[in-house]
């Protein structure tokens, strides 16, 4: 017991202190989850894009964690005031050294408020194009036509440009054929503007058929049809090969590029 006295007389407060710190760390990190919690539904309910609602979690755990530690670290008898001086100069050293990943976070933080995509748009940045899967505090993370995982820096996407061929329910296809110029221009542009109307996967928008050009061989006809950006792709390649079998049938020619060879007779006197 008297082994026992002489400890407590001489670590007593510093044991106080340490089960005090416990504690705070214990409740402050339920205390925190609860907070989120109420905070993360609230957030929920004015219906932001899941990718936003990740971002917020994260901020919002971050605060409260450096908040406990802080709090549990003054109850220790720590100096909060050089504790603080030191991680401001911590944080410019850092800041210096990581300045472009500091910008990354700017970056992705621009384009979580701006908003130009949202979790599952099908998106098009610097000739990639892919779904969204999700864009984190440095990168965003696209899922191309060929399920492959695409990681793009968000500097790269917020100073380039976006294409983003969700933000409507209709995309548009141009196709163009060329047909020899013995071709009757009404009966052409009425093959392909059925085979167009009738396919199943446009859209009830009025297709467009117009003569584009002449070319040296042949006549180019543009055909301008609507599909859902899901099925975009899929709709080109289809009425490609519908409109060619219908040419076909009617005896259409799509002619090929032809070179005419003219070689004179020409004699040489060699005497």
């Amino acid at each position: 017991m008297e082994i026992l006295e002489k400890f407590l007389n001489r670590y007593g407060d510093n044991l106080e202190r340490l089960v005090s710190a416990l504690l705070i760390l214990l409740i402050g990190y339920w205390v925190s989850k609860a907070i989120r919690k109420i905070i993360m539904a609230y957030i929920e309910r004015s219906n932001h894009d899941e990718i936003v609602l990740n971002f917020f979690h994260t901020i919002i755990k971050v605060v409260f964690t450096i908040i406990i530690i802080l709090t549990a670290l003054s109850t220790l008898g720590v100096d909060m005031t050089s504790l603080v001086a030191m991680f401001t100069a911590a944080a410019a050293a850092i800041a210096l050294a990581v300045k472009e990943t500091l910008s990354e976070l700017i970056d992705g933080i621009m384009i979580l408020f701006a908003k130009p995509f949202s979790k599952g748009d099908l998106i098009e940045v610097s000739g990639t194009v892919g779904k969204v899967q999700e864009i984190s505090l440095f990168y965003t993370y696209m899922l191309t036509v060929e399920n492959e995982k695409i990681i793009i820096p968000n500097s790269t996407v917020a100073r380039n440009i976006i294409i983003n061929y969700s933000s409507s329910d209709a995309r548009r296809i141009d196709l163009d054929f060329d047909v020899a110029y013995e071709s009757d221009i009404d009966e052409v542009k009425s093959i392909i503007y059925m085979v167009a109307k009738n396919h199943p996967l446009t859209l009830d928008i009025k297709p467009m058929v117009v003569v584009k050009e002449y070319k040296e061989s042949s006549v180019t006809f543009l055909l301008r049809a609507w599909a859902t950006p899901e099925n975009w792709e899929k709709c080109k390649f289809s009425m490609l090969e519908a409109i060619k079998k219908a040419l076909d049938e009617k005896g259409i020619e799509i002619p090929y590029p032809q070179l005419d060879v003219h070689i004179k007779d020409t004699k040489v006197d060699i005497s």
